[in-house]
């Protein structure tokens, strides 16, 4: 990935490694999409998502984890 790339994701993402775990989510959501459409295209999930995140469609959140006593 390149690093202008990787500085655009960071910018709506904080952490580095959640950020190439939100695309690679992201990119099994599109490959699933297209393979149940059945549709051929150019770009590669990846890079769709990649796109996608650097646009700031992607949405993502983290879940709280409750304390055990």
């Amino acid at each position: 990935m390149e690093t202008k790339a990787m500085e655009k994701i960071l910018e709506h993402i904080d952490n580095r490694y959640e950020a190439i775990r939100v695309i690679a989510k992201e990119a099994r959501r599109i490959n699933a999409l297209i393979r149940l459409s059945g549709e051929e295209i150019e770009e590669k999930p990846t890079t769709i998502a990649i796109k996608r995140t650097i646009d700031g469609k992607v949405k993502y959140k983290y879940e709280q984890q409750e304390e055990q006593e």
